[in-house]
């Protein structure tokens, strides 16, 4: 019995020793699990930070900084590809078409104050487009010009629609003396729709209102301040009010009386719009309706004398350090155009005398006279302009060309050819105008290279508030008489 208890002691006493090691294994295993895991979830953590970090770099909304737990995690990444497939979608989204204007709009309004109203049917890429300008007195046919430079296709009855634009809607007249059916007819008036029918049934090809028989009766102008439009082929058109005109010294709605200091704020102000004109266009068109007039002459020599050199670094697409010099200035292409030119007018004699007087008179401006605009092809630069407007003209007969044209008065019996005119038809004539003028050299109006429409825009803006501001041309109202 005794050997029996010693056995069972010593296994007592063999197991006890084991016991340690097992509760060891027990406790190592029930702790390497857990450390498992406390080092298996700060990883998963770790990842999903780490590859959601640069998508919320971009822009987010607050509920993604919100959002810090465990099981937010997955809901940020699905909100980043979410707002990725957003802006995507947004970028391949078409860009709506451009307005097309129906009619000229204000660039310089009556009290030559600048309109930001055409900026939205301007291109913000587009730099492929022209900018025509024109100048005159009252009633030498400046909007009839630009008409027939905006017309996209040809009209076969262009002298009508010229003719019948001066004329007036014919009246209703009442003999008797029943008033009645007037009275009827007042209660039912509408004017705005009025308005419309008449836009409407007119059907003109022209956009540039035209002096009718009324205004040139009454003596006032038609265009106030400047006007612009914009034509499908990119083509802008700047349509300028009458120069010295006396009806713009006349203020409608104040009758102040007219003395030399008014007479002398609009000499001012239109040399001013002048100015203008000749900083931002490509062409510059001047029109007069007989030869020659040495005041006009003078007044463009004036204007060009007092334009400042504008800087274009005050556009907003100029680069950081341009700088305005002598060179970076723009002149533009000066055309001289004679409206209304009779028989004679078409002759070589008075071709060249017209020629040589231009010539001389320019010989010291930086408005370019040589351009291509010519009448005939000039022998000297390898046959330019090759379809003759007439067989006699030539070097020889009238000189080395420049940029002169002439355009024939209208008569009521236009269609009648078996008159001896002197000169193609006018038809041909306004065809082959337009044709120079579209396909003039279209030189930087701007040091700043390729200069889209709106920031052709943003620098007329600009320009204007500089010529005004301009001491050039206060000092010169003063030593007017």
């Amino acid at each position: 019995m005794a050997d029996k208890k010693k056995k069972v002691f010593m296994s007592k006493e063999s197991t006890t020793p084991r016991r340690p090691v097992i509760l060891k294994s027990d406790r190592e295993a029930s702790k390497e699990p857990s450390k498992e895991k406390q080092e298996i979830q700060p990883t998963i953590i770790l990842k999903t930070r780490e590859q959601s970090a640069p998508k919320e770099d971009r822009p987010q909304s607050p509920k993604n900084v919100k959002s810090t737990s465990e099981s937010d995690g997955p809901h940020i990444s699905k909100i980043a590809q979410n707002e990725n497939k957003e802006k995507k979608h947004s970028e391949s989204k078409p860009v709506p078409p451009l307005k097309q204007m129906t009619e000229p709009i204000k660039l310089l309004d009556e009290n030559f104050e600048f309109n930001n109203a055409a900026l939205e049917f301007l291109h913000d890429s587009s730099t492929n487009y022209l900018v025509v300008g024109i100048i005159g007195t009252q009633g030498v046919g400046k909007s009839m010009i630009l008409n027939l430079i905006a017309q996209n296709s040809h009209t076969s009855e262009l002298c009508s629609e010229i003719l019948r634009s001066h004329e007036l809607p014919a009246e209703i007249t009442y003999e008797s003396n029943d008033i009645g059916a007037l009275e009827s007819q007042m209660e039912n008036l509408d004017f705005a729709r009025d308005v419309e029918e008449k836009k409407g049934k007119s059907g003109s090809p022209f956009k540039f209102k035209m002096q009718d028989i009324e205004q040139i009766e009454r003596g006032v102008h038609c265009t106030k301040g400047v006007d612009m439009y914009i034509t499908n082929d990119r083509v802008i058109l700047l349509d300028c009010q009458a120069l010295w005109s006396p009806s713009s010294l006349i203020d409608e709605s104040n009758a102040n009386p007219i003395t030399a200091r008014s007479a002398n704020v609009v000499t001012v102000d239109c040399l001013q719009v002048a100015s203008y004109l000749m900083a931002i266009c490509h062409i510059l068109i001047t029109v007069q309706d007989w030869f020659a007039d040495y005041n006009f002459i003078r007044y463009i020599q004036t204007a060009e004398m007092l334009k400042p050199s504008l800087s274009a670094s005050s556009t907003p697409a100029a680069q950081e350090g341009s700088e305005s010099t002598n060179t970076g200035e723009s002149h533009p292409h000066l055309l001289l155009l004679h409206n209304r030119c009779q028989l004679e007018d078409y002759t070589p004699e008075a071709v060249r005398t017209m020629q040589e007087l231009y010539r001389k008179a320019f010989q010291r401006s930086n408005l370019q006279l040589n351009s291509g605009m010519y009448m005939y092809s000039d022998s000297n630069k390898n046959g330019l302009n090759v379809d003759k407007v007439c067989k006699n003209y030539s070097n020889d007969a009238c000189g080395s060309p420049i940029n002169l044209f002439l355009l024939p008065e209208i008569y009521d019996d236009y269609d009648n050819r078996e008159i001896y005119r002197g000169h193609p038809s006018f038809e041909q004539l306004a065809k082959r105008l337009r044709w120079m003028v579209l396909g003039v050299n279209r030189h930087q109006i701007t040091n700043v290279a390729n200069l889209s429409e709106r920031g052709w825009f943003h620098y007329c803006n600009k320009a204007w508030e500089t010529i005004k501001k301009c001491t050039f041309f206060m000092e010169y109202e003063r030593f007017l008489p």
